[in-house]
């Protein structure tokens, strides 16, 4: 449970550094795959959920120290969200032994999955186009996105092998 707690905080951790913007710069991507690669898909996924409980409360846990249901509803509520679905994937995938290489595969499809969710939740809270969405909401965060990813993955395998 200690883990779990843990897994939790450092996603809300992630979640205040933040560089403003119309989606805001965070860690959060980094936070939810490091949780879930060294925390593994069934304890990683309840801290990913754990923490959008939290912060769906009303605890400030998102990014810009905000919470609650609201910030659900957002523009760019939907990228958290998807953050649910994306633990739910690695939560189904942990009952299977897979190689390392398919970890990235898994992580690619899930970051498609944020995109997708938020893109999907932006365009229909704000009633633009999806083009429009994609160069705000997905553009600027590819190359920053993939970089937290690898250095979540990174870490947590160095890490793995420390853990006792």
């Amino acid at each position: 449970m200690a883990h779990i707690a843990l897994g939790m905080a450092l996603i809300a951790i992630c979640a205040f550094i933040t560089i403003p913007a119309t989606v805001p710069f965070t860690l959060q991507v980094f936070g939810i795959f490091f949780v879930l690669e060294y925390l593994g898909g069934k304890r990683g996924a309840i801290a990913v959920w754990l923490y959008l409980v939290c912060g769906a409360v009303g605890l400030p846990v998102f990014s810009g120290f905000r919470g609650g249901f609201s910030v659900l509803l957002s523009a760019t509520g939907g990228f958290i969200m998807a953050f649910a679905a994306v633990a739910l994937l690695y939560f189904v995938l942990s009952f299977f032994k897979l190689p390392r290489w398919a970890h990235c595969l898994v992580a690619a499809v899930s970051l498609l999955l944020i995109y997708f969710g938020g893109c999907a939740w932006f365009v229909f809270m704000m009633g633009g186009t999806l083009v429009h969405a994609l160069l705000v909401c997905v553009v600027p965060f590819i190359a920053p996105d993939i970089a937290k990813i690898v250095l979540a993955f990174f870490l947590s395998a160095r890490l793995s092998k420390l853990r006792v």
